[in-house]
């Protein structure tokens, strides 16, 4: 893990010094074994930077490098003012900057599942919820049901 955090380094500074004129801010970065439906964050008040270990493992170094620039991406528009979400500017600004708009699925790797008795609607999660009694399904109902509450359907294997 630690050669390839040394790698997500050296491509950080690459990165920054070619496409953003060494501008960006040195950042923490780290990659994170849970991140699964979101390729990668920032975090502006701790300076980190996260990418998701997942992506890396199905899709390879590219996915990272992409990821990569569009959080430093988050970082300049951070730095000048502008909003954190995905705005206009920033689309425009993450193309400028040879960043790609796309959208790759990453599954998770022995996920709790969880389901509801009524709609058979599955919940895949990382990690197990903590009082799945209290929990019923978003879809059915808005407010807690219990004829809707949610089962464990599969169990992570160890």
């Amino acid at each position: 893990m630690k050669t390839l955090t040394d790698r997500l380094r050296l491509e950080f500074d690459s990165l920054n010094a070619e496409r953003f004129g060494g501008t960006i801010p040195p950042y923490k970065l780290r990659f994170s074994r849970t991140s699964v439906y979101t390729h990668g964050c920032i975090n502006f008040r701790l300076g980190k930077i996260s990418v998701s270990l997942p992506l890396y493992e199905e899709h390879g170094w590219e996915a990272v490098r992409q990821t990569l620039l569009h959080e430093m991406t988050h970082a300049l528009l951070h730095l000048e003012g502008g909003h954190r979400r995905h705005t206009r500017r920033f689309w425009g600004e993450l193309e400028r900057r040879g960043g790609v708009r796309t959208r790759m699925d990453v599954k998770p790797r022995n996920p709790w599942v969880y389901a509801c008795p009524t709609c058979q609607r599955e919940i895949h999660r990382i990690r197990r919820f903590r009082n799945p009694g209290r929990l019923s399904c978003g879809r059915c109902d808005e407010r807690f049901n219990p004829k809707h509450r949610l089962y464990l359907k599969s169990e992570k294997k160890a």
